[in-house]
């Protein structure tokens, strides 16, 4: 695009509009996050979560998706800055910044009135005064090659004194990539043996409940067979899932069963029509 021909007051004229159509257009898209997160629709694209599908299906960095999948559940939450958005007197990013310092819905949303027209240094600043919190270190990860990434993260000395006491008990000079990867693979391992041990139905509970029980064998099958989502890669929050509803004459075979983080079976059940899209954004 050429623009050496504008006037200077017309180039000036036009950047303000175009800004203001940016705001409205940030708005109008935070009402489609939160739309799109309602319904769970992510998931029907394979993805885990709204994160993943802002970042790979509409090309946002890390950063700047969390700043506006934030900011849609702010404006859900309160639907009085959609207007402070638009004139510019809140930016997404104090928006971010307040959600970090304020857990208090309430308090909150007093706070975001004294950051409007804040720089972000100055947004901070006002926020470390009124909750006289300090900066929480943040986790940083880079990748330095085609296989490593370097991690930064703050330890408490109550956990690295646990390090420490790991790495005797293994009596083995182990860097901490090596450490890392022995205690996930232990934890995994874990995880893996309490959540998917072999369980009997309550005898307390009604035939109607027994029946739709799952076999431990074919649990343990079918975590052997999927071990994560079938629909999105997920490992967290797994469920087992009847392809077609239990409520619908689906059976507890094998055939009948997959695994299904619990956003894909919300909308697995959306769509069978066993449950409404949640009325609030979550």
């Amino acid at each position: 695009m050429r623009l050496k021909h504008l006037a200077n007051k017309i180039l000036l004229s036009d950047t303000k509009k175009l800004v203001s159509a940016e705001r409205s257009a940030t708005t109008k898209l935070l009402h489609h996050l939160k739309e799109i997160e309602r319904r769970k629709l992510y998931c029907d694209l394979k993805y885990s979560s709204l994160f993943a599908y802002c970042v790979h299906e509409l090309g946002y960095s890390e950063g700047a998706a969390q700043r506006r999948i934030v900011a849609a559940r702010a404006l859900a939450e309160m639907p009085e800055i959609e207007a402070k958005i638009e004139d510019g007197s809140l930016n997404l990013t104090n928006i971010s910044l307040v959600n970090q310092f304020i857990q208090d819905p309430i308090e909150r949303r007093e706070v975001l009135k004294e950051v409007e027209n804040l720089t972000k240094n100055e947004c901070e600043q006002k926020l470390f005064e009124i909750t006289g919190k300090e900066e929480k270190p943040k986790d940083k990860k880079k990748r330095i090659s085609k296989d490593k990434i370097q991690v930064a993260f703050v330890l408490t000395d109550e956990t690295m004194a646990y390090v420490e006491k790991l790495k005797d008990l293994l009596g083995k000079d182990l860097d901490m990539d090596q450490l890392v990867q022995f205690m996930a693979k232990k934890a995994i391992e874990s995880v893996e043996k309490s959540k998917f041990k072999q369980t009997k139905p309550r005898q307390s509970l009604s035939p109607a409940k027994v029946g739709r029980i799952i076999p431990s064998a074919v649990k343990r099958d079918i975590y052997a067979r999927d071990k994560k989502c079938s629909n999105c890669g997920s490992y967290r929050n797994l469920n087992y899932d009847h392809i077609l509803p239990y409520s619908m004459g689906g059976s507890n075979t094998k055939e009948n069963l997959r695994l299904l983080c619990s956003l894909c079976n919300q909308r697995a059940r959306i769509r069978a029509g066993l449950m409404a899209p949640p009325g609030r954004f979550t």
